[in-house]
């Protein structure tokens, strides 16, 4: 292999967006929950967002299940925790397509595998699927990196967002 093409093939490598990818914070309005990527279900009854406190996000940041129809939210996803990101697009749902599961899939460092939780949804509520995180397959990791590696508007705003000093 010529030096040349070795060096870019390196380059490739290292600038490959799981591997590099910037932190995406958030800082949330009080009563703003963002939906994550592909967070919408299905039978558009349920999302899945975002929300937390402080400079960039982390404050109590938690993820939710959200009533899609009229922004209530159902409650925390306890499981999905020590989360890198607390922008909303840093996570990745995937839903059946009946909307009775859904699993998530997020970063909690630049350095380890990528980690999912999974739920059964049921009766208006998320039961966990798995005790804790886990690792995620490699399936779910190509998931993320296609949904989330590269820069997408937010699916749905509930709550008012964070005025910013360009958008006042």
């Amino acid at each position: 292999m010529k030096a040349s093409s070795f060096f870019l093939m390196l380059g490739i490598f290292m600038l490959s967006p799981a591997l590099v990818e910037a932190t995406s914070n958030h800082e949330y309005g009080g009563d703003e929950y963002d939906t994550v990527i592909k967070g919408i279900s299905p039978d558009r009854k349920y999302a899945i967002t975002t929300h937390g406190g402080g400079e960039y996000g982390y404050d109590n940041f938690q993820v939710c299940l959200t009533n899609n129809l009229t922004g209530k939210r159902i409650g925390p996803l306890q499981e999905v925790t020590e989360n890198l990101d607390t922008g909303a697009d840093a996570l990745a749902a995937k839903w059946s397509p009946d909307s009775n599961a859904v699993y998530i899939v997020y970063r909690i460092s630049r350095h380890e595998p990528l980690q999912a939780v999974s739920y059964r949804i049921a009766h208006g509520r998320a039961f966990p699927l798995t005790e804790t995180r886990v690792n995620a397959t490699d399936e779910q990791i190509a998931y993320w990196q296609e949904n989330c590696s590269t820069q997408h508007s937010i699916p749905k705003i509930f709550g008012t967002p964070k005025p910013t000093s360009a958008n006042p």
